[in-house]
């Protein structure tokens, strides 16, 4: 068990490489709780990843900030916070403060459950959700370093959709209601336009029903960007 469990642990690490941006470098950059250092920055409503395949957008008064988004052919990386925060109050309503985070990856295999990623995290599953768009689960530490004043606690999830591994991460501070039955309605909001708006082919399609299943490990280690996402 400890040889599985550290082979988890590392492939958290290993697959910076795979969006080339870590996900605290991400919220730094961001200035989620501040509004000095991005009032001058190019928001945007939605993006495209993975080739243009997979379309990440917010709920109302989110905005990705396109110094955090990494793309390539089959993978990418993207993070979506306030737009009124990261405008520097010139741009979007005030919403709830939070980070949200996108990994898209080829995928090898079923996406990880809830208590995989936990278990993967070296944290507990407070708790599971089964949503329309994923299941998502509640873990109970590793969201501290998410930025300044993020609470422990976070949601992630994974999904596959045709050829990729989607994975999502919802931070918040501490004491906000993003850390509740919010936050998870956010995630599925974003997951479901992820899913409505994929563009893949009739052979990505069928290529996710043939998909071999792989070791845990290796699916792990291209989810994640970092330790933290």
């Amino acid at each position: 068990m400890i040889s599985v469990r550290y082979t988890l642990y590392a492939a958290l690490f290993s697959a910076a490489s795979l969006t080339g941006c870590t996900e605290t470098g991400a919220s730094e950059r961001m200035s989620l709780l501040e509004t000095e250092s991005s009032s001058e920055t190019l928001l945007l409503a939605s993006t495209r990843l993975a080739g243009n395949a997979i379309t990440v957008a917010g709920p109302e008064g989110y905005c990705i900030d396109p110094t955090t988004m990494r793309s390539s052919q089959d993978s990418g990386f993207a993070a979506l916070a306030s737009c009124h925060i990261m405008s520097g109050g010139k741009k979007g309503p005030i919403v709830e403060p939070g980070l949200m985070t996108v990994t898209v990856s080829p995928a090898t295999g079923p996406a990880p459950s809830p208590a995989e990623l936990a278990e993967a995290l070296g944290t507990t599953l407070l708790q599971h959700r089964e949503l329309s768009a994923l299941a998502l689960g509640q873990m109970a530490s590793e969201g501290e370093t998410a930025f300044s004043g993020s609470d422990p606690k976070h949601w992630r999830g994974a999904f596959v959709l045709g050829p990729y591994l989607i994975g999502v991460t919802l931070y918040a501070p501490k004491n906000s209601p993003l850390l509740g039955a919010q936050g998870a309605a956010f995630v599925n909001t974003v997951s479901s336009t992820i899913r409505a708006k994929a563009k893949l082919d009739a052979s990505a399609r069928a290529e996710q029903s043939h998909m071999p299943v792989d070791p845990l490990a290796l699916r792990l280690g291209r989810l994640f960007a970092s330790r933290n996402l």
